[in-house]
């Protein structure tokens, strides 16, 4: 039986226009050592190199509103 490849998003970006955020994308770290790039817009409509990147977490820093 083959291992099944398993990912966790690492990193989002998103872009400011001023007016509003848009969120280009995520990354993803697969558990055999490659990453990939989830778009969600299309991709040749913006800029990926003007993107703010944020890394993401699966755990919250903060329990203080749970």
């Amino acid at each position: 039986m083959a291992k099944r490849k398993t990912g966790w998003p690492f990193q989002d970006g998103f872009l400011n226009d001023g007016v509003q955020e848009v969120h280009l994308f995520t990354d993803y770290r697969w558990n055999d050592g490659s990453m990939s790039r989830r778009w969600h817009v299309e991709p040749e409509d913006f800029e990926a190199d003007l993107a703010i990147m944020r890394p993401f977490s699966l755990t919250p820093s903060d329990n203080s509103d749970q």
